[in-house]
C-alpha cells in the first residue's frame, strides 16, 4: 500500500469525512487525495457518498468489506461434471475456472493461482496423477491442495493419489454439497 493511501486511511479512522477535511488532515494537495482516495475506493476500502453537492468519505468496516473469493479450479473432461460444480458453488464465495484436460489444467494452476483443485483423473493428455505429480514438482504450485473426485474408487487408485500428497479423495457420482463441504475442510486445514 502506498504512503498516501496509509495516510488517507489513518486520517479517516472511524469518522465520515468530507473532501476538504480529509486534505486537512494530510499533506498531499485536494487533486491528490482524491486520486488515492478513488484507489482505496477500488480496493473495497473506503467509499463515499453524496450528500448534496458535497462528498463524504469513510473507511468501509469489515463487514462491509467484499468477502475473498475462494479460486477454485476445476479439471474433468466431463463438461456435465464441470457443470453441476459450478452451477452449485457459484452463488457462494467461489470464482470457478475450469480445465477440460490436463495439460489445460496445468497451465489454468500457473496462470490463476487457485486456493484449491478438484480433479479428474481420467482426462485427455495428461491423467489427474500426472497433474498432481507435475504441479508438486513447482514451488509455484506445490501447496495447491488437491480433492481427486473420480470414478476410480478402487483401494489402488487411492493409495495411488495420496502417494502423490492429495489433499482428499472423492467417488463419482458425488453429491455437489458434500464437495463444497470438503472444499472448506480442505481449505481450513491447509491455511
Amino acid at each position: 500500500m502506498h504512503w498516501r493511501e496509509k495516510s488517507l486511511l489513518t486520517a479517516m479512522q472511524e469518522k465520515k469525512l468530507t473532501t476538504s477535511e480529509i486534505v486537512s488532515r494530510v499533506t498531499m494537495c485536494k487533486v491528490t487525495a482524491l486520486k488515492y482516495l478513488g484507489k482505496l475506493k477500488e480496493k473495497g476500502l473506503v467509499d463515499c457518498e453524496m450528500i448534496g453537492p458535497t462528498k463524504i468519505w469513510f473507511v468501509k468496516n469489515d463487514s462491509e468489506k467484499q468477502e475473498k473469493k475462494i479460486k477454485v479450479l476445476i479439471a474433468d473432461d466431463d463438461e456435465n461434471v464441470i457443470t453441476i460444480i459450478r452451477d452449485f458453488l457459484e452463488p457462494y464465495p467461489f470464482e470457478i475456472f475450469e480445465a477440460t484436460n490436463g495439460k489445460e489444467a496445468i497451465g489454468m494452476a500457473f496462470t490463476k493461482s487457485p486456493d484449491i483443485l478438484v480433479l479428474d483423473i481420467m482426462m485427455p493428455y495428461m491423467n489427474g496423477y500426472m497433474v498432481c505429480e507435475e504441479l508438486k514438482k513447482h514451488e509455484y504450485t506445490k501447496d495447491i491442495p488437491v480433492i481427486i473426485l473420480s470414478a476410480k474408487t478402487s483401494l489402488d487408485d487411492k493409495l495411488k493419489a495420496m502417494e502423490i500428497g492429495i489433499n482428499d479423495y472423492i467417488g463419482k457420482p458425488f453429491d455437489p454439497r458434500e464437495l463444497k463441504a470438503r472444499i472448506k475442510m480442505v481449505l481450513k486445514q491447509t491455511s
